[in-house]
């Protein structure tokens, strides 16, 4: 062990260095993982995000949003719209190299990055997913039966707020004109 560790202090590891070995090692680790598992790593994350769009992705959470706030007491017939702030977003794995001939001084390395690239089958290829972020939500207006009683858009506002971590002031509550 203390031969180990002579070794590595001879070598006088600088700091890019030691991230090149690093990322180096977590290449590996990821090629194998993707070749173990045959690609369902990214298929199961990356495809059920990539599929959904913006407008699906509000539609859906306006549905769900004016089920809930429906079961809230004396909200009654209920009407929801939702902005984005942003859509989705994947964060896909790199793996960096050193290319010295692009260097200008002996002190400088140049590092050439590139996407890790997995096979899913004979001919499919994906850029690995390694974290997905999903649609913020800018604002939500609800338009509802109750909505002029204060106690009603009180919850409606507390409720929208705690769901999507929006400040009060990105929720606006209102009563539904009877027709």
């Amino acid at each position: 062990m203390n031969e180990l560790l002579n070794k590595i202090k001879e070598m006088k590891l600088n700091k890019k260095t030691v991230f090149l070995f690093a990322a180096g090692i977590l290449a590996v680790v990821v090629f194998i993982f993707a070749e173990t598992s045959e690609g369902e790593y990214v298929g199961s994350a990356s495809s059920q995000y990539s599929v959904v769009s913006s407008s699906e992705y509000i539609r859906n959470t306006e549905k769900e949003l004016e089920r809930l706030i429906s079961e809230i007491g004396g909200v009654g017939e209920t009407d929801v719209m939702i902005t984005l702030e942003s859509c989705y977003e994947n964060v896909y794995a790199k793996s960096y190299k050193n290319d010295k001939s692009q260097s200008d001084s002996k002190d400088e390395d140049a590092f050439e990055e590139e996407y890790v690239i997995i096979k899913k089958g004979s001919s499919n290829e994906e850029s690995l997913v390694i974290k997905v972020y999903e649609p913020q939500i800018k604002g939500v207006a609800v338009v509802c039966r109750g909505g002029d009683v204060p106690l009603v858009k009180k919850a409606i506002t507390e409720t929208v707020c705690a769901l999507f971590d929006i400040s009060s002031a990105d929720v606006s509550v209102s009563k539904m004109t009877d027709s």
